[in-house]
Formats: structure tokens, sequence, C-alpha cells
């Protein structure tokens, strides 16, 4: 048997820890579009510990210097440096189009805070038991949950602003950046008691995440029935042979005062398997939003490659060109994306 004390350790890392992450994987289960994998969310999820020891040997060294008060840097110092430093993660997955929607880019963001508060509740343990089980086990989950909604607010706003102003520069991450730091800094402001911080959080965040989610859906949903039908109307074109008559057809016999017949033709066909490529993406989204199984597709790296082998062909000034047909959002660029961490699955 373990010692009483030892006994309440665990009972308060059971209390204040596990109930974070079932609130992550439930939010991966509600997911309904599947858009990313228990093993990616794992990855966030180590991602935000490793940021925790960091931050936490910043910390302790701040302390040790004895430049700032240790209760001036928890409510203000401590806030900034750890919302940064969680949030450079999440930025990187947006940069490089690893998460497309606001739904996505929470998940993630939530999952590095909750990992984060893992190992910094192991560490306030000690201090919070003088507190009591379940005062404790209220502040530890507080904690938990504001890490985790700080971080996916980051990320959700940085998405929506990414998106409108199609640009990923480090602007686009400030407002975000900011809010995360504002709830982190009230969160550990002395003006209330730490348990009623707690519930405060407990009470808004889950509230603020789901309304994420519902928003994140229905913006999904657009997007997928715009885009998929005009990418089915151009194949559609190019399979009955009307392509050459219509406005689109029109447009690639424009540039042939431009492009050589060679890079022509290769921007032709680099037209038609991304056309393939995005539908077939949009159409293995909505297989798994109705609860279908994507099975692999054998042909799908060969033709990555092939698209890969076009895009040097055609070069920049090809793309630039095809840019009104295709769209080079930062969504047209994750749906590649997907394709191709799924041929590295299989």
């Amino acid at each position: 048997m373990f010692p009483t004390a030892l006994r309440l350790i665990l009972a308060q890392v059971g209390a204040s820890v596990l109930p974070v992450l079932i609130f992550l994987f439930a939010l991966e289960l509600i997911d309904t579009y599947k858009l990313l994998t228990l093993g990616r969310v794992l990855r966030s999820v180590g991602v935000g510990c490793a940021v925790a020891a960091v931050c936490y040997a910043l910390n302790t060294s701040v302390y040790a210097l004895g430049l700032v008060s240790p209760a001036i840097w928890a409510r203000s110092g401590a806030p900034v440096i750890e919302e940064i430093a969680k949030a450079v993660y999440v930025a990187w997955l947006l940069r490089s189009n690893r998460v497309g929607f606001m739904v996505d880019t929470a998940i993630s963001g939530f999952a590095v805070g909750a990992g984060f508060a893992v190992l910094e509740n192991l560490t306030y343990i000690p201090d919070l038991s003088a507190s009591g089980l379940a005062a404790s086990a209220v502040r530890g989950l507080g904690t938990a949950m504001m890490h985790g909604g700080a971080t996916a607010i980051f990320g959700t706003v940085s998405a929506n602003l990414s998106e409108i102003r199609s640009s990923r520069s480090t602007l686009t991450f400030l407002p975000g950046l900011a809010m995360a730091i504002v709830i982190h800094e009230l969160y550990n402001q002395p003006f209330w008691r730490p348990v009623i911080a707690a519930v405060v959080v407990l009470v808004t965040l889950p509230v603020v995440i789901a309304f994420i989610f519902w928003r994140s859906e229905k913006v999904l949903e657009k997007w997928l029935g715009m885009k998929l039908d005009k990418d089915i109307d151009l194949l559609q074109m190019i399979a009955t042979g009307t392509f050459s008559q219509s406005p689109v057809g029109k447009y690639m016999r424009s540039l042939e005062s431009t492009f050589t017949p060679v890079i022509l033709g290769d921007m032709l066909s680099y037209l038609h398997l991304s056309l393939e490529l995005s539908a077939r993406a949009k159409g293995d989204l909505l297989r798994r939003e109705m609860g279908f199984p994507v099975e692999p597709d054998a042909e799908l790296p060969g033709q990555l490659k092939e698209l890969r082998f076009l895009e040097s062909q055609i070069g920049r000034a090809g793309k630039m060109a095809l840019g009104p047909l295709l769209g080079e959002s930062r969504r047209d660029i994750w749906e590649l994306q997907q394709l191709a961490e799924k041929t590295e699955l299989s």
C-alpha cells in the first residue's frame, strides 16, 4: 500500500490533470471531419510538456537572480514568457500548413496547453496540498484549462486572421498572442482567490471553445461545398471536351503568347491533376464526417510525385498564371499537405 501522503499527491495529480486530458480527447472525438490524428494530438501534448520544462528552468533562473520579486514575475513576467513559448509551436503549425481550420488549430493549441499544465501541476502539487484535495484539484484543473484555453484561443484567432488577410506574417499572430497573455495574467492576479479564478475559467473557457468548434464547422462546410463544386465543374469540362470553349479554356489560350507549347501542356496537366487531388481530399473529409473509413490509395504517392515534378517544370510563373483557376490559399496548400501525410502513414 502507498503511504497516505503519497496517495494524497496521486489523487491530486489525477484530479487536476486527468479531467483536462479527457476534455482534450473529447474535443478530438467531436471533430467530425477528423482533421487531426490521435498521434498528432499526442505529439502536441508532448511539445507542451517540453515547453513547460524550458519555462520552469527559465522562471527558476529569474527567481535565483533576484532581479524581480517572485510575486511580480509570476503575475506579469511569467505569463508573457509562457504564452510566447506555447504559441511558437502553434504558429509553426499554421505557417507550415499542418492545420487548416479553426477547429484543428484549437485542438492543437489546447493539446500544447494541456501538456504544459501536466508538467506544471506536477511541480506545484506540494504547494497545493496544504489547501486540501478538493481545493487543490479545482485549482489544478483550472490552471490546466487556462493554459489549454489560452493557447487554443491564440491559435484560432491567428488562423482566422491568417485566412482573412491571406498572410502568415509575424504581425498576424500578435492579436491572438495578446489575448492569450491577458487571459493568463488575469488568472494570476491576486485580487481574487485562486479557487475563484479556477472556477471562472472552468465555466467560461469551455463555452468559448464550444463556440469555436461550432463556428469552424460552419466555415468548413461552406468551404467544402463551394470549392468542391468548382473543382468538379472544371473536371467535367475537361472530361467532356467543353473545356476549350469555356472561359477557363479561353484564359488558358490567352497564355499561348507567354509560355511555350511544352510548358503550356505541363500547366494543363498540372491543373488537371491538382483538381483531381483537391476533389479527392474533400471527398475524404466528407467520408470521415459521415463515419465511413478512408482507405489508402496506392496511386496517391505517384500522383503527388508527378504533381511536384510538374510544379518544377512550369516554374513560379506558371503557378502564378494558374492561380486564378486553382487558388493558392492556406487551405489549398493544407489539402495537399494532408494528402502527403496520408501517403507517409500508409
